[in-house]
This record gives C-alpha cells, sequence and structure tokens, in this order.
C-alpha cells in the first residue's frame, strides 16, 4: 500500500515506513497514494488530514506506543511500538478512536487471562512509556500521611486539551492537593527533567509552601514505589499507577478514564466529551487493550514484527546493555 505523509513526518521518522512494510512514505499530495498517516495533533497534521479528506482517502492516525523505548523522542530513540488509529486520535477525547471501542469490547474472559500477564510483565520488569531512567529510591523526604503525586506535563501538550483539560485543571489539581493535608510530591515529564520542555506548574509548586518537587533522575516505577496516590491530567503516569494498584485521580479525561478506574474530577468539557465511556473494564482488560490489541511493536534493529512479550525481552536486554541501573 502506497501511504502519503507530511513533509515533517516524513524528514524527522524516516523509520515510520518500516511499521507499515513500504520503502518509503509520500507527499500526501502525491499521485496514487491509498491512504494518509498523520502524526500528532498540530497544524501540519490537521492539513494532512484535510488533504486527505479532499482527495476521498482514509486516515491513520499515529502514536507512540504506551511501551516505547529505552530513551525519549527527542532524543533520537526509536520507538518499539506505535498506535495507528483507523477513526480518531487515541488521546482526543472529543470524539470516538479505535482505542475506546476496543477497551468498550474488552469485557471477555480472553482480554483478562491477556492483561493479567501483561500488567505482570510491565510490574516485575518495572517498565514504562520511556525507560531511560535507573531504579532508585527517590529523594521525598520524611512524612507521616499520605503522599500524593501531583503529575506536571509539558506545557502546550497537546494531549491536554484534547483530554479536555487546561492550564487550570492543573492549578485546580494543585490547589486540591494542598488542601487536602498530605505531602505533595511534583513530577514533570521526562522532557522538562531533560531540559528540552517546561511545564505547567513546576514554578507555581516551587512557591508553594509544603510542595515537593521531585526532579530525581528515576524511574516511573521508582516514583510511585514512594506514593499513595496519583493526580493527574492526561499524563500516562495515571496509567502506570493503574498497573501499580496506586489510586488515581484524573483532572481531564486521558484515555484510560471515565471507565470507573479513576476518580474523576473533570470539568465541564471533560464530562461532556466522556459520556461515551459506559463500559466497566477492569484494569486487565484494560491492559490488555492498551499494550496487547492496540499497538503494533518492531524489533528496531531488524524491524521485524514481534509482539508484546518480545518488546518487554528486548527492552529488558537493552537497559542491561546500557547498565543503566
Amino acid at each position: 500500500m502506497r501511504l502519503g505523509a507530511t513533509f515533517y513526518v516524513r524528514q524527522s521518522q524516516p523509520w515510520l515506513s518500516r511499521y507499515f512494510d513500504v520503502e518509503k512514505l509520500e507527499p500526501t499530495l502525491a499521485p496514487g497514494i491509498q491512504g494518509v498517516v498523520r502524526w500528532g495533533g498540530r497544524i501540519p497534521a490537521k492539513a494532512a488530514s484535510l488533504v486527505a479528506r479532499a482527495r476521498g482517502l482514509p486516515v491513520w492516525y499515529l502514536e507512540d506506543g504506551f511501551l516505547r523505548s529505552v530513551g525519549l523522542g527527542k532524543s533520537l530513540a526509536l520507538p518499539i511500538s506505535i498506535a495507528a488509529d483507523d477513526l480518531g486520535m487515541p488521546v482526543d477525547a472529543s470524539g470516538p478512536s479505535r482505542l475506546e471501542q476496543l477497551i468498550a469490547a474488552s469485557l471477555t474472559p480472553q482480554a483478562t487471562a491477556l492483561g493479567a500477564d501483561i500488567r505482570d510483565a510491565l510490574v516485575r520488569h518495572k517498565l514504562s512509556k520511556y525507560n531511560n531512567l535507573p531504579h532508585r529510591e527517590p529523594k521525598l523526604g520524611h512524612t507521616t500521611g499520605r503522599r500524593i503525586l501531583l503529575v506536571d506535563q509539558v506545557y502546550g501538550d497537546v494531549s491536554v486539551p484534547l483530554a479536555g483539560g487546561s492550564t487550570r485543571s492543573f492549578v485546580r489539581m494543585l490547589e486540591d492537593a494542598v488542601g487536602s493535608g498530605a505531602q505533595c510530591i511534583v513530577r514533570t515529564h521526562p522532557d522538562v527533567m531533560a531540559g528540552f520542555r517546561k511545564g505547567y506548574i513546576t514554578e507555581t509548586a516551587a512557591r508553594t509552601p509544603g510542595v515537593v518537587l521531585m526532579a530525581d533522575a528515576v524511574s516511573v516505577d521508582s516514583v510511585l514505589g514512594g506514593v499513595d496516590e496519583v493526580w493527574a491530567v492526561s499524563s500516562q503516569f495515571g496509567l502506570d499507577a493503574l498497573l501499580r494498584g496506586i489510586p488515581v485521580r484524573c483532572y481531564a479525561a486521558p484515555f484510560y478514564a471515565g471507565w470507573g478506574l479513576t476518580d474523576d474530577r473533570l470539568s465541564k468539557t471533560a464530562r461532556a466529551i466522556s459520556k461515551r465511556r459506559q463500559a466497566r473494564p477492569s484494569v486487565e482488560q484494560l491492559a490488555a487493550v492498551a499494550f496487547g490489541f492496540y499497538p503494533s511493536y518492531r524489533d528496531t534493529s531488524t524491524w521485524e514484527e514481534i509482539d508484546f512479550f518480545q518488546a518487554v525481552d528486548r527492552l529488558v536486554a537493552e537497559r542491561q546493555q546500557l547498565d543503566i541501573d
């Protein structure tokens, strides 16, 4: 199949064609293409959709998988998985996506069994989306009460408004946490920690009495091991917490919210866009979809197709080879 993509996608992600078993992606206006792939939700991606619609071509919405790599995309680490959604962006709660429909249809014994194995593998190997940081106990300070992790994100992250969130969502999250009497820990996105971007509430949190900024370069698993609850807007941290049995509160509608698994403190906008989520899957069923049924996995050294469990083996081996811990 011949597929079109924007100039930016073709130049910045030349490996992407490997996921579709084609030699290369072509311009969106090239004659004879049979579909268009778009990455993300910014203006060039929207333009690609408009071109496809005008030409009567199908569109696939691409994102990194939820188990991505040992390293950040900004550091040019190749993704071991991507998601190709034929209905909509998986982070966009304003409309249906294949991810959402798969979750709604996941209430089966087969999904439960697969999800249990997936959950066990992720937790046992301490994996998350990016796996470039060591497993070490973070410096969180002493507390005799409960400890809440507040997950900051990259400022301008398109997933925030797409999930029905805003800057106000982060501010409200911080205010609620400070007023709860718990020890509040603010964790920034890896891109912020690496100095690539700025966050939503890190600066405000630094001036707020009783709030601890957690900038330790340690893994997601290490951070989650030291907290009692996780509060998030649209970050995958919430999904990682659910897999580990940690209570999660959401201030927007990421794909894992609205199914009865999270404490949803949604804005009016987020409440309106999450009404489609009437099914009540278990964490195992959610995991089966998010890591099993939905993404595609490839070995980034050979580009052969692999499954989730083979991807886990490769990421674990890569961490060991790099001696991250």
